[in-house]
């Protein structure tokens, strides 16, 4: 089963569809990019996919308890917490659940045995199951952890930080959450050559679902196993790197091309028959006109952009 997937879904922004019936799914461990003209809408998309929006209609299928972490273009976090609390704030729910515990096993202790005892003790059993199944008792560990493998300083001021370090920063905090499914919007803004090789080597490691939009064609061709192209309100998909998809996309732009020519040749030729047949006869084939009307509907619904 997928960890995600949408089927049939449509959103439009004001006449252009953004999505037409387009249908997508992810995998665990597939690392999948995702690409397509500027306003094509791929970050609308990725906004769907996190939960940010709502398409304006589709079937959306999620695995149950699946952790879904969205890092944005420009990632945003208080500039005057250090490091270390920056990332942290990725494990929000897990400390509000320690700190829930903390209170109704304070609270269990000061009551005497009873109903409001055992009502206690049943909620303390509850939170205890939540916090190891998030592995929320360790969670100072994880973010020293993922400093450590970052590289990152948890006591230096995050706006003292670069704007390289600060992605590095956002990074930390979705990796430390230790999603099911990561959603990267333009990941390498702001990393140098030496941020970039360091960002691949680590994507291609995770064993989370990734689905990422990126213009950088070589970071495509490192990380991505399968591309997925949207293409005039469609998702067509790819398996491989960037330079497969470029090989298979040009074979399908040749043969779309063709057809196309040959439909307009066809069109040219029954609007001709129709103009001739009024003027010689006024008998026409009712049949054929119907097939030039349905021509006619065909090609002016035609997208090329």
């Amino acid at each position: 089963m997928s960890l995600y997937s949408i089927s049939n879904a449509q959103l439009a922004f004001g006449h252009v569809a953004l999505l037409d019936h387009a249908d997508f799914s992810l995998e665990a461990g597939e690392r999948v990019g995702l690409i397509g003209r500027n306003g094509a809408g791929k970050s609308s998309l990725l906004k769907i996919i996190a939960g940010l929006t709502k398409p304006d209609d589709g079937l959306i299928t999620r695995q149950n308890e699946l952790t879904t972490v969205y890092v944005p273009q420009e990632p945003e976090f208080d500039l005057e917490a250090s490091v270390f609390d920056v990332v942290a704030s990725g494990l929000s729910h897990e400390r509000e659940l320690l700190d829930e515990y903390d209170v109704v096993a304070h609270k269990l202790a000061d009551t005497p045995e009873g109903p409001e005892h055992d009502a206690l003790l049943h909620s303390m059993n509850a939170l205890q199951s939540s916090l190891d199944l998030h592995d929320a008792w360790s969670w100072q560990t994880r973010v020293a952890t993922t400093l450590q493998q970052i590289g990152l300083d948890g006591d230096i001021r995050s706006g003292a930080l670069s704007g390289g370090m600060k992605k590095r920063v956002a990074l930390a905090r979705a990796l430390v959450v230790q999603p099911d499914v990561l959603l990267l919007d333009e990941p390498t803004n702001h990393l140098d050559f030496d941020g970039i090789r360091w960002l691949e080597e680590m994507l291609v490691t995770l064993r989370t679902g990734l689905l990422f939009i990126t213009h950088d064609r070589a970071f495509l061709d490192k990380v991505a196993t399968r591309i997925v192209d949207l293409d005039r309100g469609r998702l067509l998909s790819y398996p491989g790197n960037y330079t497969a998809y470029q090989t298979r996309k040009a074979q399908q732009l040749e043969i779309e091309q063709v057809e196309a020519a040959k439909f307009d040749k066809l069109l040219a030729q029954e609007e001709v028959w129709i103009r001739k047949g009024v003027e010689a006869r006024r008998t026409r084939s009712v049949g054929r006109i119907a097939r030039l009307v349905e021509m006619r509907n065909e090609r002016a619904e035609r997208r090329n952009v």
